[in-house]
């Protein structure tokens, strides 16, 4: 069995595909016996799957003109 704090570590590495084998079953395990730690991780994975979706979003030059005004005109 793993600690609540080695699953933290194994977060990332679990989401790449890079984690062992034997540390991915324990990692599982883990999950499927502390709820404390199931919310962490899925809160986790939702924050990396929001971020990629907001780093996509493209602004659009009208937007950006009307910000790049609006802070020249307040500073």
């Amino acid at each position: 069995m793993i600690s609540c704090q080695q699953l933290i570590d194994f977060c990332v590495d679990y989401l790449d595909g890079a984690l062992p084998t034997d540390e991915e079953l324990l990692f599982r395990r883990h999950l499927s016996q502390c709820p404390d730690c199931v919310a962490f991780f899925e809160t986790y994975r939702k924050t990396a799957q929001v971020t990629r979706q907001a780093l996509e979003t493209v602004m659009p030059a009208s937007v950006k003109s009307a910000v790049r005004a609006f802070l020249r005109n307040h500073r």
